[in-house]
């Protein structure tokens, strides 16, 4: 077996990570590396590095595990990183390693659906300007295609959780948050969940990869892999992910996130 002493190995688990989701996290990521420390693989107890994004702890050979944009990844060349998979969400109406958005309206525009949405009359609340699911998925909801709509005043809200805030406050008219953190804060913020409205949902694409800086054909990769097969396959930890919104994790053919590729920021 391989040892790898010297090498700081890392997590980049800070997606989806609230104060109410990191004791799962915890317990996931301390099940992992408890697995492949059988094998000699070593990695910090920390979920995640502030000072380094997924990509570059990838460039610096220090990533054992991570999840990054799928719009991100879908610029990455093959191989940085690679590709494990994507969760599968507690939602029997996405397509396993898939997600989409909701779309969220102010509790004064509850009657709206879809179709009945004017961008130019609207104030949309968008969490950043590079995110996927809080402002191309909103774009491609309201009118499929991923150019940016001409809404009456645009408000960039710096989270998927101050977007839900805006929005129910209505201080923005409209807002895009992806469905497993719509799912989080149904939990954690019920009074301001309560005070929007659902007007759809925004096609489903690839979720956002895990991702890893050990190659395919490496006896460390074969570890990992089984360490999160493993993850899964535990009774107690299962059913902490799962009270999260997480059912497991699945590969999607990788060619497919290049339909992100179609999102100019």
């Amino acid at each position: 077996m391989s040892s790898y002493p010297d090498v700081a190995h890392r997590a980049q688990l800070n997606w989806y990570l609230f104060d109410q989701t990191a004791p799962v996290f915890t317990s996931f990521w301390r099940y992992i590396r408890q697995e492949l420390a059988k094998h000699g693989i070593t990695a910090a107890a920390e979920l995640w590095d502030s000072s380094h994004t997924t990509l570059s702890l990838a460039r610096q050979n220090t990533l054992l595990l991570g999840q990054m944009c799928s719009l991100t990844f879908s610029t990455c060349q093959p191989g940085m990183p690679f590709y494990i998979g994507s969760y599968i969400l507690d939602d029997t109406d996405v397509i396993p390693g898939y997600y989409r958005s909701v779309i969220i309206v102010s509790d004064n525009l509850k009657s709206l659906g879809l179709d009945d949405c004017e961008p130019g009359r609207l104030e949309a609340a968008i969490s950043e300007p590079d995110s996927f699911s809080g402002r191309f998925a909103l774009y491609q909801a309201l009118q499929n295609s991923f150019m940016p709509c001409k809404f009456a005043k645009i408000t960039y809200t710096g989270a998927h959780l101050d977007t839900l805030l805006a929005v129910a406050s209505g201080k923005a008219d409209i807002g895009a948050i992806d469905c497993l953190t719509w799912k989080i804060l149904q939990t954690i913020l019920p009074e301001q969940v309560a005070q929007v409205h659902i007007a759809g949902h925004s096609p489903q694409m690839p979720g956002p990869p895990l991702v890893t800086m050990l190659p395919d054909d490496s006896d460390a990769r074969a570890h990992l892999n089984a360490a999160i097969k493993a993850a899964f396959a535990d009774i107690e930890l299962a059913a902490q992910m799962k009270s999260i919104g997480i059912a497991g994790y699945s590969s999607v053919d990788r060619a497919r996130y290049s339909d992100f590729q179609a999102c100019v920021i």
